[in-house]
């Protein structure tokens, strides 16, 4: 016995394809719940779809992407989800270092089965929580550590900032 798929390889492919397909709006839903007064944008790449929307940090300081690619990975359909940004950590003075922010990172995935039709609530519910978190993780972390000395500054990249 082997551990073919029953089918074969090219159903299997038809279903993950279909799986991809059908989790796209799931995602630009879950995007636009995030950032409703942002558009998303939408493009295929050989087989990823990729959906953006820009996403903005409370204090006003840098900007951000909300990146997700859905997928077929193996024998499953995944979405992958990143928000990048232009923050990094800035001296006292206000000048920046070479040093990314990271409390403003995040990352999340799911495999799901060839069947899948929705995203589960549960990965739904980490991202939310997640990418709330890591736009006011600056701010979150100077509430708690009041100190002058813990206190973390962060401005625009010097890259950004010469491109002005």
């Amino acid at each position: 016995m082997t551990g073919c798929v029953t089918g074969g390889s090219e159903d299997l492919l038809r279903r993950l394809d279909a799986a991809v397909e059908a989790l796209v709006p799931r995602v630009a839903d879950l995007l636009s719940d995030l950032f409703p007064e942002e558009d998303v944008s939408s493009t295929r790449d050989e087989g990823t779809s990729v959906l953006a929307v820009p996403a903005r940090f409370p204090d006003g300081i840098g900007r951000g992407i909300l990146r997700a690619q859905v997928f077929r990975y193996r024998t499953a359909a995944r979405v992958d989800l990143t928000l990048t940004h232009n923050r990094v950590i800035a001296l006292a003075d206000g000048r920046p270092t070479d040093r990314a922010c990271f409390l403003n990172d995040f990352k999340a995935s799911v495999t799901l089965g060839p069947n899948a039709t929705t995203l589960p609530e549960r990965f739904v519910t980490q991202v939310r929580e997640g990418v709330r978190g890591a736009l006011t993780a600056v701010e979150a972390h100077n509430r708690q550590h009041p100190q002058p000395w813990s206190r973390i500054h962060v401005t625009v990249a010097e890259a950004e900032m010469a491109g002005r």
